[in-house]
């Protein structure tokens, strides 16, 4: 599978420490441990689908599939790295970064079906009109904006302009 950033756009990774997915009535998480010090052979994946918390066995691709089959998982390494894949909504790409103690995750996201009018922290910047705000040439560009896309906890959806659209309404 192949990533097509927006147009014009050169890099396509966000730091992020945890990512909830709604779809469907269905939940899946995704979220990087915070360690005290970074061993390459400890997994710091933590994921959970529908609430239950999933154990992947480490080792490249190794995999997991809910059993009505919108969600599967694939280990791209034999730790710290994956794929997940919601058939007809997105494709994502998500690994800690070797000797990263504050364990975060380095994301690509392929989406099916977006809207031109996508929203949401992430979501807004595939929109083909998207011009990055966050000022260039700083070590940690901040794009902002948790006014509008704040929520209680991971899969909350009561930000006040959260809406992603593939031919029906998602928040997220």
């Amino acid at each position: 599978m192949t990533f097509d950033s927006p147009q014009g756009r050169t890099r396509d990774y966000t730091w992020i420490q945890a990512l909830g997915h709604k779809f469907g009535n269905h939940n899946f998480t995704v979220e990087a441990t915070k360690t005290q010090k970074w061993e390459d052979n400890v997994d710091h994946l933590k994921l959970s689908y529908d609430g239950t918390d999933l154990h992947i066995p480490e080792g490249h691709t190794s995999d997991w599939n809910s059993t009505k089959g919108n969600v599967q998982v694939e280990r791209t390494s034999t730790t710290n790295s994956l794929t997940v894949t919601i058939p007809d909504i997105a494709y994502i790409s998500a690994n800690i970064p070797k000797n990263d103690s504050f364990a975060h995750l380095e994301v690509q996201f392929r989406f099916f079906g977006l809207s031109a009018n996508v929203e949401g922290i992430l979501g807004r910047t595939y929109r083909p009109d998207f011009e990055n705000p966050a000022k260039q040439g700083v070590a940690m560009p901040v794009v902002g904006g948790d006014d509008k896309y704040k929520t209680s906890s991971l899969l909350a959806t009561d930000c006040a302009l959260c809406v992603l659209t593939l031919g029906r309404t998602y928040q997220g």
